[in-house]
């Protein structure tokens, strides 16, 4: 049953139509697959029972897609505004024709040739950052980019290949990790395997890092030892800051019609006065697990001083500037709850293998982004490399890299790729 609606939020006002644009927003002991009749169904929630047949759909850039869903009563439906809708067909379709969805769905895909999987490796999971899906960033064509993507780049070894896709490109990263669990729960039983490889891109590894470390809520479900090895694509493993630290940047969000949060709540644009607390990113906005990801780096950094950037400080302390307001960072790290933080005292489970991989260019999206450090354009790789919280509990960590790649390459170009075959394979 679909919870109750909380209701859409506006629409921001937009002077002008500017166009949108397209397709952007913002574990090595291989155990045998195991037969799990005998254990029984590897349940997530209580009321989540992967071993009954979901709602499946065809689909021309996975084998098929099912649509999960966990009746839990805190899996909630989050807000949306319309700029937040899921517009791919495919997945409209599959979310039962709801381009809003509840967070208690989510669709589990399934590559092609999982069938036909090497029994001895274990399965993988791939998980979409922030404003995307599985289609945008792990089928063929990621990002309309001349590649064959990620999941037939593992299937071409052999693996078993699943990706998940979250009802709410931003939504709250701790209703994202149960239905992260159930996902994991899914594939165990479909393959029968006792455990899983995750690949994380962006904002997904939050939910991965919330389930591996019972970071969660009171009522999450506790990590179940299903997991071998956690790979990490440009995660913001110690939070980000960079809609704060460029000011510009919520110009850039509006004039491209971009899915993304803003730091302001109110500004002239176009010559006009105009208010944006919708899509900002404090609690009166629709990006709960935005604000989740946020943590001080002008510390370490200290605020651009680019030419042309306007309001700097108003924008990253709060206040009104010659432009715009801002309520300031903190009181957006507030509203998430200081999760960084909260996390940075939860190790992940010591039996997970983990691997690191950032980007070290900041050209993005046609324009340089994140530059005050090292970054992939969005996310410093010191945030990317910031491992120490992850293994505070004795989780070994195999792998930390980096390539000459920007935050979204990290996720469809071919030499992303094939390090991440190559980190599953050793």
């Amino acid at each position: 049953m679909k919870p109750a609606r909380a209701g859409r939020l506006p629409r921001a006002p937009r002077p002008g139509a500017p166009a949108r644009a397209a397709g952007v927003p913002l574990a090595l002991a291989a155990a045998p697959w195991l037969t799990l009749a005998l254990a029984g169904p590897a349940a997530a929630t209580d009321r989540f029972d992967p071993s009954q047949s979901p709602p499946s759909f065809s689909s021309t850039r996975w084998e098929r897609t099912e649509r999960l869903e966990d009746p839990h009563p805190a899996l909630v439906q989050e807000p949306f505004l319309p700029l937040l809708e899921h517009r791919l067909p495919e997945i409209v379709e599959a979310f039962g024709g709801d381009a809003s969805p509840p967070s208690s769905q989510a669709l589990l895909h399934y590559a092609r040739g999982w069938k036909e999987a090497d029994p001895e490796l274990p399965p993988v999971l791939l998980v979409h950052g922030a404003g995307l899906t599985a289609n945008h960033c792990f089928a063929d064509r990621p990002f309309e980019q001349p590649h064959s993507g990620l999941a037939a780049r593992l299937s071409a070894d052999r693996r078993a290949v699943f990706a998940i896709t979250f009802a709410h490109p931003h939504g709250d990263n701790v209703l994202q990790a149960e239905l992260l669990a159930d996902a994991i729960a899914r594939v165990r039983h479909v393959t029968g395997a006792a455990k899983v490889d995750l690949v994380a891109h962006s904002k997904g590894g939050m939910s991965a890092r919330i389930y591996l470390s019972n970071a969660g809520r009171e009522w999450s479900t506790r990590y179940r030892g299903d997991v071998r090895r956690y790979v990490m694509l440009g995660t913001p493993n110690g939070g980000l800051d960079v809609s704060f630290a460029y000011p510009n940047l919520n110009y850039w969000i509006l004039q491209h019609g971009v899915a993304a949060p803003l730091s302001f709540t109110a500004g002239y644009y176009y010559g006009r006065w105009t208010e944006w607390r919708a899509q900002s990113v404090y609690k009166e906005g629709a990006f709960p697990g935005q604000a989740q990801m946020l943590a001080r780096w002008d510390r370490r950094y200290g605020r651009t001083r680019a030419k042309g950037q306007v309001d700097v400080d108003t924008t990253y302390d709060g206040g009104k500037g010659q432009v715009s307001v801002s309520l300031g960072i903190e009181r957006a790290i507030a509203d998430g709850g200081h999760f960084m933080a909260h996390l940075a005292r939860h190790g992940v489970d010591p039996e997970v293998e983990l691997a690191v991989l950032a980007g070290t260019s900041p050209w993005i999206l046609g324009m340089v982004g994140e530059r005050r450090g090292p970054s992939d354009g969005l996310l410093l790789v010191a945030s990317a490399w910031d491992t120490a919280a992850l293994t505070s509990r004795g989780a070994r960590l195999l792998r930390k890299d980096a390539l000459f790649l920007n935050h979204l390459q990290l996720v469809y170009d071919p030499r992303a790729n094939d390090w991440v075959a190559e980190v599953l394979a050793q």
